[in-house]
């Protein structure tokens, strides 16, 4: 039993739980919950389904995570990152039907959740470091971007439009003649409200206060007589447990999509999540969370929602109202329990320009200009690198974009290893410290001696380099030198290859009758050493020997030479 409940926190939270968090707790979750519901009906909309699936999505996903979750504050659910991955997918496919297109939905929902459990049964949390935040960045701007292009016909009333950013600019441009002036007055209206009232009373819930005065705006006057639309009748009731069809999407696009929403889903949520348990210093597990994420996702499609994850702006409301504990998530869903089963009709009259303004306020913050100009200081490349994924999300989608991001992070980072940085050591006058003498030219070289510190691992994929490099500045620059020291302080690990790599250096050096020596060669270094025909030759002691040491034994190794 132990060992289940290892995996299920609520067995230990809950055993715990200190009866002074109940209060703070309750309100976090009703605050949430309040602004869950107008939020998730406008993410939804971006994936191009009804209202209460995001409603079934969220009450599901809030359930299941305050059993399997690790995190106090995380608050999950449908995403606008996400929506649009799905919407803008699926949107591209020709599907005959609504029905069969809710099947998909929930379908990528239930690949999502299944890549999440085989994910954690294979232990394989580290990949929250699969998409770097450069990446992230370039990309959660980019589906801004496209979002607010999707939103903004909305906003002006008019129907229509689809394709890549620039598809649906050119849509609205041309359109812009049938803009419904009271439909604009209201979207516009209602973005002004979020934010003055973000900025005046930030912990208010703004977004169910504007739903609330819109449709009482709507309920009291005909305003839906000149062409403003509704949101019209949801479903009361809850959702009843569906099995989808595997075969109603293309095997290769049901993968890659639940692929990229599983990482986005987990990433995101995961960094959201470390950012509070960072605050409150406790321990966030990144492999309980695949669980939760995997079991979450799967119970969400099984009941008709789509997939879900982490969202920072209702995390940030709960944190702010006080959560302690995950069962602020499960008061959150009971809210939504309540309104699925007693009060959807009040949402009636909802004005669906809200949603898109909703949508369009809160999205303004996925655009990171200060993280580009930080990127931009700190690497040139990685700039570009953020900058292609976000136009190849404009012209692409947001599917391609992100795999392009990460296969540009990845050859980035190859290149990275491919050319490791090769230092030349000199002595600092008056100390025993050896550093780069391109970086401090005071640097003592020492007469018919080399020392090189390479700056990385010698992997297969270097290891040519990496010694035609060192051949060259001996058959150059360095050609007086007898010994060869090579500093391994900098060198976390050795592959076969490198091993191999240190092997013929010893040879075409011992051939030009210089000695290689390896210094500061310490832990798995020296194992790998061991196993070669190497220790003997290059490393003269049990315990590996300084560049100074080194040094100390060539001068009484000449001395002696000379007498």
């Amino acid at each position: 039993m132990k060992n289940i409940s290892k995996y299920i926190p609520i067995t230990q939270w809950a055993k715990s739980y200190n009866k002074e968090w109940l209060r703070s707790d309750i309100i976090a979750g009703i605050t949430v919950g309040a602004f869950t519901i107008p939020e998730v009906m406008a993410y939804v909309s971006l994936a191009n389904v009804p209202p209460e699936i995001g409603l079934y999505a969220a009450m599901v996903a809030l359930l299941v995570y305050m059993i399997f979750g690790s995190s106090r504050q995380l608050s999950i659910g449908p995403t606008s990152t996400i929506s649009i991955l799905v919407g803008s997918t699926l949107g591209s496919l020709a599907i005959p039907n609504a029905s069969q297109y809710m099947m998909m939905v929930s379908l990528i929902a239930v690949a999502t959740g299944l890549l999440g459990l085989i994910s954690w049964t294979l232990r394989l949390g580290f990949i929250v470091k699969f998409i770097s935040k450069t990446v992230l960045t370039g990309f959660l701007a980019g589906i801004a971007l496209l979002i607010a292009a999707g939103q903004l016909p909305k906003l002006f009333g008019i129907t229509g439009g689809s394709g890549t950013f620039f598809e649906r600019i050119y849509y609205l441009i041309l359109h812009l003649d049938q803009t419904n002036i009271y439909t604009l007055i209201i979207g516009i209206s209602g973005i002004i409200l979020l934010y003055i009232g973000h900025k005046k009373y930030p912990k208010l819930p703004h977004t169910l206060f504007l739903v609330i005065g819109s449709i009482i705006v709507l309920t009291i006057t005909n305003l839906s007589a000149f062409g403003v639309e509704v949101v019209g009748t949801i479903p009361q009731g809850l959702p009843a447990p569906i099995i989808p069809d595997p075969n109603l999407i293309d095997l290769n696009i049901l993968i890659t999509l639940a692929v990229t929403v599983f990482l986005v889903s987990y990433i995101e949520g995961y960094l959201f999540a470390a950012e509070y348990a960072a605050k409150y210093q406790y321990k966030l597990n990144s492999n309980q969370e695949l669980l939760a994420f995997g079991a979450s996702n799967l119970m969400v499609g099984i009941f008709q929602g789509l997939p879900i994850g982490g969202t920072l702006s209702r995390t940030a409301v709960n944190d702010d109202n006080g959560a302690k504990t995950q069962l602020s998530g499960g008061v959150s869903a009971l809210i939504i329990i309540l309104v699925l089963l007693f009060f959807t009709g009040v949402f009636y009259n909802l004005p669906e320009v809200i949603l898109a303004s909703i949508v369009l306020y809160v999205i303004k913050g996925l655009v990171d200009i200060p993280h580009f100009r930080s990127i931009y200081r700190f690497s040139k490349i990685e700039f570009i690198i953020a900058l292609v994924t976000l136009f190849s999300v404009l012209f692409l989608g947001a599917l391609e974009g992100i795999v392009i991001g990460v296969i540009l992070s990845v050859v980035g980072l190859l290149k990275n290893m491919y050319n490791p940085h090769i230092a030349i050591l000199g002595r600092i006058p008056g100390t025993n410290r050896f550093l780069d003498i391109q970086r401090h030219l005071e640097g003592e070289i020492f007469s018919h001696t080399l020392i090189v510190r390479i700056d990385g691992s010698q992997i297969f994929l270097n290891t040519e380099n990496i010694k035609d490099t060192l051949i060259d500045l001996v058959d150059h620059k360095y050609k007086d030198t007898k010994l060869f020291i090579l500093d391994f302080e900098s060198s976390a690990f050795i592959d076969y290859s490198g091993i191999e790599m240190l092997e013929e250096l010893y040879g075409e050096l011992k051939m030009r009758g210089i000695k290689l020596k390896a210094a500061n060669m310490y832990g798995p270094l020296r194992d790998s050493i061991r196993k070669s025909s190497l220790e003997k030759k290059i490393v003269e002691n049990e315990v590996s020997l300084s560049i100074e040491e080194y040094l100390k034994n060539w001068d009484e190794y000449n001395q002696q030479k000379k007498n």
